[in-house]
């Protein structure tokens, strides 16, 4: 899966991909091997080589993050490059489809069939490879349809649910 983010104000491509049990990144073109492991919710222990590094994630607004690496803080966007759209969200008309952005499995539902939603606004929540991915809203709309229950296994590009 590839993102931007913007970290502390630079921007960075992350490219990351599960392997064999490990996590594979690619950071501005630098490779990274690790194992991840979340004891808790919100904390990740990073193993590189004979490094551990305990991560911190917190969310601070829709779109933003405050992740603590040891005594070092960070705020952090991250956009999905993939679902990334072009132009005015109200402009897309009709049925926008969300999809799960990799395998993985549905462990929160955030709203029901007939809620309105707004642009951005999360409709469910993924978890991958022990990260929890929010699946929102392409647009404002209404949630015509919801294809998922909470834990559900979806394969990637599985569609999940239907704005209108």
């Amino acid at each position: 899966m590839k993102y931007e983010a913007e970290i502390d104000g630079i921007h960075k491509l992350i490219q990351i991909e599960q392997r064999n049990g490990l996590v594979q990144a690619n950071v501005d073109d630098r490779d990274y091997e690790l194992t991840v492991v979340q004891p808790e919710a919100g904390v990740y222990l990073f193993f590189l080589g004979d490094c551990v590094y305990e991560v911190r994630v917190c969310g601070l607004q829709e779109e933003s993050l405050h992740v603590e690496v040891g005594s070092r803080a960070f705020s952090a966007r991250f956009i999905d490059r993939k679902h990334r759209r072009i132009g005015s969200d109200s402009a897309q008309a009709g049925q926008q489809l969300l999809t799960a952005p990799m395998p993985g499995k549905v462990i929160s539902l955030l709203v029901s069939r007939g809620d309105q939603v707004r642009a951005g606004q999360g409709v469910l929540i993924v978890e991958a490879m022990k990260m929890q991915n929010e699946v929102k809203s392409p647009k404002a709309g209404l949630v015509t349809e919801i294809k998922v229950s909470e834990g559900d296994t979806v394969t990637a590009n599985q569609i999940l649910a239907i704005v209108e």
